[in-house]
Parts: C-alpha cells; sequence; structure tokens
C-alpha cells in the first residue's frame, strides 16, 4: 500500500490514476457528508466558499427544492468547471458563482448556511475570514467546515488536530457551539466542524 499512499500527494503514471480514482470517489463521500452536516432546509440561501469543480452545488441543487446558493473560488479554472457543471441553476439565477478571496467577498445579502470542504486551510487570512462570514450569516445560522489533512505526512491524528483548531478559530470569530465530527476515509481521516450563530 505504500507506493500507493505516495500516490496521493502527488500522483504520477498508472498508480497515480488509481489515487487519483479513489480520490474523486473519497471527495464526493466528503461532499455529500457535509451537505448532511449542514441540515439544509427549505428557502436556505447557502454559500459555499472553495466550490472547486461545483460538484457540492450540483449535488446540493439536484437533492433540495427551493434553495439558492453562491460560491466563491480563487480558482478562474474551478469557475469555468462549476459553471458548465451548473449551467442550468446560473441561467435560472439559483446559483451564483463569483472568483476571488472570501475575505473580500461583498454579497447583497445574508446566509442561513455557510459549507467549506477541503478549502479551509487555504485561506490566508483564516480568523479574519471567519469574522468576515460571521457578519455574512443569518442568526440562527449554520457553518460547515470540512478538511481532510492533504499535506505529506499526514495522519489520522493530523485531521484531529486540525478539528481542534478550527474549533478555536470558530469560537475566536464569534461562532457558538462548534463541534467536531470525524470519517474514516482514504487516505486519512476527515473532520467536519459545525457551529452556529446566536
Amino acid at each position: 500500500m505504500e507506493p500507493i499512499a505516495k500516490q496521493f500527494e502527488r500522483p504520477k503514471g498508472l498508480l497515480g490514476k488509481l489515487a487519483g480514482t479513489i480520490m474523486f470517489f473519497e471527495n464526493r463521500k466528503i461532499n455529500k457528508w457535509s451537505i448532511q452536516k449542514l441540515q439544509i432546509q427549505k428557502r436556505d440561501r447557502i454559500l459555499e466558499v472553495g466550490y472547486g469543480p461545483g460538484y457540492g452545488i450540483k449535488t446540493m441543487m439536484e437533492r433540495y427544492r427551493f434553495i439558492a446558493i453562491d460560491g466563491i473560488d480563487i480558482s478562474d479554472k474551478m469557475y469555468e468547471d462549476a459553471a458548465k457543471r451548473n449551467k442550468e441553476w446560473l441561467e435560472t439565477g439559483k446559483v451564483y458563482l463569483a472568483i476571488g478571496d472570501v475575505i473580500n467577498f461583498q454579497p447583497d445579502h445574508y446566509y442561513n448556511k455557510i459549507i467549506s470542504v477541503n478549502n479551509y486551510p487555504l485561506w490566508g487570512k483564516p480568523i479574519q475570514s471567519l469574522k468576515h462570514l460571521h457578519k455574512l450569516m443569518k442568526v440562527d445560522g449554520r457553518i460547515v467546515l470540512t478538511v481532510q489533512p492533504r499535506e505529506e505526512g499526514a495522519t489520522d491524528e493530523t485531521a484531529k488536530v486540525m478539528g481542534e483548531r478550527i474549533k478555536r478559530d470558530l469560537l475566536e470569530a464569534g461562532f457558538t457551539n462548534p463541534v467536531a465530527a470525524y470519517k474514516k476515509v482514504r487516505p486519512v481521516l476527515a473532520v467536519c466542524v459545525t457551529a452556529q450563530k446566536k
């Protein structure tokens, strides 16, 4: 298994393709798990931070009626992929996608739910960004931050440490009742932290 494990860090060749396939399916599991934690209700307005290729948005739009989703991501390429994948809802106005850093995102409305999957460690100013998201959220809103550590040498313990860090960060940003949950996926444990705005 060790050669395959190394491929999760830098996929290449035949083993790289196998690792890529495993990551694709594990990412889908992580996304679905995170969306369940979001506890979506009818007519929720949702923000996804780091929408990537748009699978999470597509999953939510196909599963839940009468919701609206905004997305913010720093990557032009991810915007292109997500826009293609969610063309139908972009055209009807149910989905809006932006490019940029979440800390500068200034929508003209507030959110019931905020979700971010495998993006939080990439935020340049995590506490300031969380404080900004707190301002964008309605009272009794819910935030879900999920991370599966991807750095070289990451272990299940890395995920547990990350979970505690995210809980502290959320509290510092003004959120309440942060709770960490863990899911066994390959190659290492994933952590999902939920919290509320009261």
